[in-house]
């Protein structure tokens, strides 16, 4: 009761805003209105169907299992503001609300079914001391509440960015985050044999998860999946044209 209260005192006295449309938030609605839930564009890989374009890209490099990316994003659509308030504006808990609603259909199609251990994307260590936290780590913690996944935040780290990643080519990407991830002391040992969900929140290239992914490959018998808030529109026409078929 007491509680209620002072939660309806704190909505009068600080409103919360939809990140999306701006649209004040009702009591029970967590960083995104339901309106604009509604009409988030979900990529065509958000189901994490078996095969699809995204898993394959991953096929030649990685010893993918499964691949899935939750929402489209580009610059032109308003739903990217979820991305960029995640990563940017102080306001992780959009990424844990986010982490287990795109994880309901998900488990129901079970996609992280053999799944033993969430790692989050990591990122350096002085960008989380400026930022406050790891966007990835809190979309994990979203998935970890609605599967009962344990997430491991120490196992591999990353090194400085030689260069900020957001304006680069895809080439450039490549080139910028070679040898940026290293295992931590007793990650290969803990995690031998394991089915890893590797988590992000955007894939724009595949550059970072690949990089990672081989990092994690160092591991003795591992599999990997890949999970992802968001996927670049750019990044699906790409798939699309080298998959024409599809």
């Amino acid at each position: 009761m007491a509680g209620g209260i002072l939660n309806s005192v704190l909505e009068f006295l600080a409103p919360r805003h939809c990140v999306v449309c701006g649209k004040r938030l009702m009591a029970d609605e967590k960083s995104v209105c339901s309106s604009c839930l509604l009409d988030l564009n979900l990529s065509e890989y958000a189901s994490g169907s078996e095969g699809n374009g995204l898993e394959r890209t991953f096929w030649q490099r990685l010893p993918i299992v499964r691949a899935a990316a939750f929402m489209t994003y580009d610059r032109q659509e308003g739903q990217h503001a979820v991305v960029l308030d995640l990563k940017y504006h102080n306001n992780p808990e959009i990424g844990n609300h986010l982490g287990k609603l795109m994880s309901l259909e998900l488990k129901e199609r079970g996609f992280f079914s053999g799944v033993d251990v969430i790692i989050p994307m990591p990122i350096p260590t002085a960008k989380r001391v400026w930022r406050g936290y790891n966007q990835s780590e809190q979309l994990a913690r979203g998935i970890s509440q609605a599967t009962g996944l344990p997430v491991d935040i120490g196992a591999i780290r990353r090194r400085p960015y030689k260069t900020s990643q957001t304006r680069l080519t895809a080439v450039e990407r490549t080139a910028n985050v070679k040898d940026s991830f290293y295992l931590s002391r007793g990650a290969a040992d803990r995690l031998k044999g394991r089915h890893l969900l590797l988590v992000d929140d955007v894939i724009t290239t595949t550059s970072t998860v690949q990089e990672c992914g081989r990092t994690l490959c160092q591991i003795p018998d591992i599999r990997i999946s890949v999970l992802s808030l968001a996927v670049s529109k750019k990044l699906i026409n790409n798939i699309r044209k080298a998959n024409p078929a599809e």
